[in-house]
This record gives C-alpha cells, structure tokens and sequence, in this order.
C-alpha cells in the first residue's frame, strides 16, 4: 500500500518537474506592447475589426507593422494612444454609424397574421417570413439591440429600433443580426438617408406601408448633385460621397421616407474677404446668393440649404459655414 502511494507520489512530482521544465522551456514570450494596447482597446470582442477578439487584434498590431486601425471603437486620444505605444502612425477609416432602413412603424404598416412566439427576429423571420406585410419592413422584436455590445440601440415608442449616434461604432453587429437586412452602416456625418428598402411597385407599397418608397424619383429629379438614384425595383439610394446635404429631396418626398439625420449649416459670406465675382450667385440651385459684381455678395440664410457648393467654389475663400 505504502509503496504503491509512494510510486503515484513520485510519478506525480516527476511529471509536475516535467511541465515545470516545459513552461520555461517552450514559454512564448508576450512582448509587452500588446498588453498595453489591449488595455486601450475597448474590451468588447465583437469582431468588427477582423479579428477573433481584441487581444488577437492587439497582437496583430504590434507584430506586423502593416496593420492598419480597424475597430471602429478606437478614435480621438485613445488611437493617439495606441499609436505612441507602437512608435507609428495609425489611420482610422472613415467613422460609420447604423441607419436602420424602415419608418413602418404598427401605425403606418400591416400585419398578415398575429406572431406569438420567442422574442427574436430571426425566429419572427422564419415562421412563415414574419408577420409583417412589408416584406422589407423591420419586425421590430429588438435582435438589433440584443447585439449591441454598446447599447447604443434601444427600441422607440413606434416600434422601431433607433440608433444612438453618440455610442454607436459602427461595429456592424447589429447588420449582421437584421434577418431582413435593413441596417447599413453609413458615414457618420451623413445628413439624409432613405428610410426604406423595399424593391414592391408603388401599388404594393400604397398597399403595405404608408411611408415606404414609391418609386416617384421626386427626390432625385430635384437632386442638383445626382446625388439619388431610384428604379421601379430599387427603393431611392443616396450616394452619400455625392450629397451635398441640401435637404431638397426631403422637402419634395410625398411620403416622408428620408430622414433627416443632421442639420446641414448654413453659408455665410466673410465681407472682408468677397471680391464680389458672382460665381456663388451663379451656382446656388435655389437662388440664396446675391449682389453686384465686384461689390461684397450676401446670402439669404432663409432661403439657404447649405449644400456648401459655393464653399467648395468661391476663388477667395470668402464663404463659410454657420450653424443654423
């Protein structure tokens, strides 16, 4: 008995000998670089940058020198921060933001029969592709902002998923999580954006939801920048490096379908600066500038819409933007 203890006793201080010479023998070394990145990332591991989580994106970073900045959660001093750590420049892509492309709220849409089951939106989906009449339309169980890891998506009195900007990264979760496919992410400072996705005749739509698209081209008839572009099976898309956020289409939209997401500002000519050319005169698509040639120019902030044409124009740059 005694020796049979004894033998376990000494296998298993030989194999703990064995793994101890093993640890420091075959140890891999961490340099000390990604744990101080990693305590700079945001620690949520959504896999928005490309990566298995924020300690592999980490180990990326500091061991090829061609990675690039990926989260989107990393801007401002925490990017300066990880960038001082690695001894380089790190670029950021452009921020982007969730849009949800649905107003069909219950009010304003239909429901082909009453759904009872689990509160999710992929088991809505597939029981018998959702309740809603709108095949394109949100169903409005929350998957969206179950997902969000930075709870900047909470659901709305209408029924509807809405999007905290502030918080949001644009880690892309929640479009992953849309069985519709109706979240897309879209620049951050985009000012419009079409709240509808649905490629149904303006027959069916009138039908289903009445604030869905019906394919009037209104909107990209009086785009000055052709910056919209609509088909009878194609909801209006907005090319948001072309819109100069004039807000134009939304005024002429019947159904109200595009959102107005920002304020655009308004122009202001700078007096002291103007030479009075006249070429902000001569390209503003409503008329707001006005005065004598070689006399200052001035601009009827009522009539504005602050597309910024004239900024991008004006020769002395002698025009800028105020808020409204």
């Amino acid at each position: 008995m005694i020796a049979a203890i004894l033998m376990v006793g000494g296998i298993g201080a030989v194999a703990a000998l064995i793994l101890g010479i093993s640890s420091v023998t075959f140890a891999v070394k961490m340099d000390p670089r990604e744990k101080a990145v990693l305590d700079q990332l945001p620690g949520a591991n959504c896999g928005a940058c490309g990566y298995a989580g924020c300690a592999a994106f980490a180990q990326e970073l500091v061991r090829n020198t061609d990675a690039e900045m990926t989260c989107p959660a990393v801007k401002g001093e925490t990017l300066q921060a990880i960038s001082d750590i690695l001894g380089r420049a790190l670029g950021a892509g452009a921020p982007l933001k969730a849009f949800v492309r649905c107003k069909g709220s219950p009010n304003a849409t239909q429901n082909r029969f009453l759904y009872v089951g689990p509160q999710d939106c992929m088991a809505a989906q597939i029981m018998q592709g959702g309740s809603k009449a709108c095949q394109f339309g949100c169903l409005g169980l929350g998957s969206c902002v179950d997902v969000c890891l930075f709870d900047a998506i909470s659901m709305g009195e209408d029924g509807l998923p809405h999007v905290v900007k502030e918080k949001c990264t644009g880690c892309g979760k929640c479009v992953a999580a849309c069985p519709r496919g109706i979240i897309q992410l879209i620049p951050i400072d985009a000012s419009f954006a079409v709240g509808c996705s649905s490629s149904d005749s303006a027959k069916d739509m009138k039908q289903l939801c009445s604030v869905g698209c019906i394919k009037c081209s209104l909107c990209a008839d009086i785009c000055p920048f052709e910056a919209i572009t609509v088909s009878r099976t194609s909801a209006a898309i907005i090319d948001q490096e072309k819109c100069h956020r004039c807000g134009l289409c939304v005024s002429v939209c019947p159904t109200g379908v595009i959102a107005s997401l920002e304020v655009p500002a308004k122009a202001r000519i700078i007096l002291e600066k103007c030479k009075g050319c006249g070429i902000c005169e001569q390209i503003c698509p409503v008329n707001a500038a006005s005065g004598t040639v070689k006399q200052p120019y001035t601009i009827d902030e009522g009539r504005c819409i602050g597309c910024g044409l004239c900024i991008e124009k004006c020769p002395a740059d002698a025009i800028e933007r105020v808020s409204s």
